[in-house]
């Protein structure tokens, strides 16, 4: 663990014996994640490859110090919240509801979880693309079976942290960013098959770095954009009598409504980038993956309208810096644009992203170097 995350754990431990009076038995942390190529594929069961980014939700945790029967919780950075053990505990629109609802699936499987004090904080920014619900979940929900003592499978974990955020947080999601988190792996990637729920490691060249360069338009998924895309997907596969990742580019002839055949123009074209990204990846063939990051964004910008002019602007930027590749990343309607970047350009790149941002009247661009981490994990504090 780096010497940053320590000084976190640290600072989070000390917040939480200043407010229960108790030292901290249990820490988790999670990722979040980036995704490469392959946006709004996953709930069609299509394709998509993320990895985990080493900037982390972290939690600090011991059993509760009041006696009764609940879950009280310090956010540093959002504030106090109180979950109830038994009877009701009704979504209250915010940021607790993604707790609550990983709470409930684990009270709806009869685990005893403990009464407990927790302190949550991290590095990871909200907002920003960059699935800080998912790493929220999956932080909470290992340290809940850390404390309960009970383990459920990876990949049980993982649909349950998205079965929450179906129920609590009232965003339709597919299983992309919760199986991002949950199955990270160290410098590599992961190409996911989104039907088959089956993982396949891809290696990250080693002459490229990660850029990750925040908007400044921060995303909510959950205020209606995002559900009306999986709707007007859903529209196309009724209309095809077929999943979109079974479909094919002459398909679309059987589409009228031009919206919905751009919507689905996209969930196509973006399956078989995917793919093929994956296969220049491992074959070294590093301009080849850029130019498919380019035209994903060009599809999530056209045919999917999930960008913003923030983010284009990034692109575009990127695209002048000579970046081997760039895109919007996530949900879209705000976040992060990613960048592949030659090792030593790093200074350059930010100075041309930095410049052309400022110029367009947007602002200060945060420019954000990653690598990929592993996944989510607890363990005992001592």
């Amino acid at each position: 663990m780096t010497d940053s995350l320590n000084g976190l754990l640290t600072s989070l431990g000390q917040a939480l014996e200043e407010r229960s009076g108790s030292q901290p038995m249990w820490a988790a942390k999670a990722p979040g994640r980036v995704n490469l190529i392959g946006d709004h594929t996953d709930y069609s069961q299509g394709f998509a490859l993320p990895m985990g980014i080493n900037l982390y939700t972290l939690a600090v945790a011991a059993p509760s110090a009041t006696g009764d029967n609940s879950i009280r919780i310090l956010s540093t950075r959002e504030g106090e919240a109180k979950l109830q053990l038994n009877g009701p505990d009704p979504r209250t629109g915010d940021w607790t509801d993604y707790l609550r609802g990983v709470l409930s699936q684990y009270r709806q499987r009869n685990l005893h979880v403990p009464a407990m004090d927790i302190v949550i904080g991290g590095n990871l920014p909200l907002g920003a693309g960059l699935s800080s619900s998912a790493s929220l979940e999956l932080c909470f929900a290992t340290l809940i079976e850390l404390a309960s003592n009970h383990a459920l499978p990876a990949m049980e974990r993982a649909l349950l942290c998205q079965q929450a955020e179906h129920d609590y947080a009232g965003v339709p999601c597919g299983i992309l960013d919760q199986f991002a988190v949950t199955f990270a792996e160290e410098n590599q990637a992961m190409l996911l098959d989104c039907r088959k729920h089956s993982i396949r490691s891809v290696r990250i060249p080693p002459q490229l770095v990660v850029a990750i360069v925040d908007s400044g338009v921060s995303h909510a998924l959950a205020d209606g954009g995002y559900a009306t895309r999986r709707t007007e997907v859903e529209a196309a596969e009724i209309q095809l009598g077929k999943s979109l990742r079974d479909a094919h580019t002459q398909d679309l002839l059987k589409l009228s409504d031009e919206t919905i055949k751009a919507r689905a123009r996209h969930v196509i074209s973006e399956n078989d980038r995917v793919l093929t990204f994956a296969a220049a990846l491992s074959n070294d063939e590093i301009e080849n993956a850029g130019q498919l990051m380019y035209a994903s964004h060009e599809s999530l910008s056209r045919d999917f309208d999930v960008s913003c002019p923030e983010l284009d602007t990034l692109v575009d930027a990127a695209r002048q810096a000579g970046a081997i590749g760039a895109r919007m990343t996530g949900g879209g309607f705000g976040g992060s644009m990613l960048a592949f970047v030659t090792i030593g350009e790093e200074a350059a790149f930010e100075r041309i992203i930095s410049y052309r941002f400022s110029d367009a009247g947007f602002g200060v661009a945060q420019v954000r170097w990653v690598k990929a981490v592993a996944g989510a994990q607890a363990w005992n504090w001592t």
